[in-house]
């Protein structure tokens, strides 16, 4: 991965980019060189930035076009607090396409009933379909902008359900402490 050109993402593929960003996976230091690289017309713009606002990571590319694409992402930790129980990445894939939300869990879930997420404010919890699980699981929808914004306004935690392997509730809490500033600085 000597190529700094392999280390951009398709814009489908940022919001894996962010997940492996919060996470302990690296992506390796060619691709830790490229993020602050300069474009390819040896302008002063970054190829890459990352911003840290509380509890969430707001992650930017810029493509070919100028055009930037950002994610705001934010991590679960495990109950032992030894690593990351979940992760969930907020963004727009592309600027005409609706705002997603890509929820990683470990594997061990029960996969037929998927993954919810309630936010202290909104009508009623997101569900989440899985739509992969190779060495993790991603469940991925479209958020619309009344949870979105119940996520900017609510100074308490959302809670992330779903049922494990021994069909067990699972309920986890996602601080949204800072979600809105990564959210207003960037999507």
């Amino acid at each position: 991965m000597n190529d700094k050109k392999s280390c951009r993402f398709p814009i489908r593929l940022l919001f894996l980019a962010a997940l492996a960003a919060l996470g302990s996976a690296s992506l390796g230091p060619a691709c830790a060189q490229a993020a602050g690289a300069t474009n390819d017309a040896g302008a002063d713009t970054p190829q890459a930035t990352t911003a840290l606002y509380r509890d969430w990571q707001l992650h930017c590319v810029v493509g070919k076009d100028g055009g930037k694409t950002c994610e705001a992402a934010g991590a679960v930790l495990a109950v032992d607090g030894k690593g990351v129980a979940a992760r969930v990445v907020v963004g727009r894939p592309a600027p005409s396409e609706p705002i997603q939300i890509v929820i990683q869990l470990a594997p061990g879930v029960w996969l037929p009933e998927g993954v919810s997420l309630s936010v202290p404010g909104a009508k009623a919890p997101l569900k989440a379909e899985f739509k992969q699980c190779v060495q993790v699981c991603f469940a991925q929808t479209d958020i619309d902008d009344a949870t979105v914004g119940a996520m900017k306004t609510s100074d308490k935690p959302a809670t992330l359900a779903f049922v494990d392997a021994q069909r067990q509730p699972v309920a986890l809490p996602l601080s949204l402490a800072g979600f809105k500033n990564a959210m207003d600085a960037g999507i």
